[in-house]
């Protein structure tokens, strides 16, 4: 009897461990694995499937990830929205995915003024009997407008940033 105590025992604990074993793996299922995919990383991504691009288009620069190129976020030129989520798996990449938002509604602002003053000494014009443009207003419109080329470009390069940041991972 005392020898079947202890199988018996033995039996017990062993089944206590492989129940202690598949509630830590349901727990990480549970857990972990829907964190990690709101972070966005896939351990089955490839540099093919999963990879950030930049494409560009008449009012915006899209991101798209893989050969496909299906459209992820998109930094538009006159009314940009935050895409910081679709780099949420590379702190440095969020980082330069916000410059670039901010740097580009800097951009986007000088271009909707100067272009607002274009059209307001474009209208005066008109309505004036000496259909004359106000050049004053008209030029103030066009230097704004001039002035924000650079800094589309600069916003343009901190989506590049954060596109390489967030790549990096397929490098390792």
């Amino acid at each position: 009897m005392h020898t079947r105590d202890i199988a018996g025992t033995r039996n017990i604990m062993a089944d206590r461990r492989r129940s202690l074993g598949s509630l830590a793996l349901l727990l990480q299922l549970l857990v972990l694995a829907p964190s990690a995919r709101a972070q966005g990383v896939d351990s089955s991504c490839t540099y093919a499937r999963c990879a950030l691009n930049i494409i560009p288009r008449i009012t915006a620069l899209d991101v798209v990830r893989g050969d496909q190129e299906e459209r992820v976020a998109s930094l538009a030129f006159l009314f940009p929205r935050d895409m910081q989520k679709t780099f949420a798996s590379s702190e440095l990449a969020q980082h330069h995915a916000a410059r670039a938002l901010t740097t580009r509604r800097i951009a986007a602002a000088l271009t909707d003024l100067g272009g607002a003053l274009i059209v307001t000494a474009l209208v005066n014009a008109a309505t004036r009997h000496e259909h004359e443009i106000p050049s004053d207003t008209f030029f103030a419109g066009v230097a704004l407008i001039g002035i924000s080329v650079p800094i589309h470009f600069s916003a343009d390069a901190e989506l590049s940033r954060a596109v390489r940041e967030y790549n990096r991972r397929f490098s390792r």
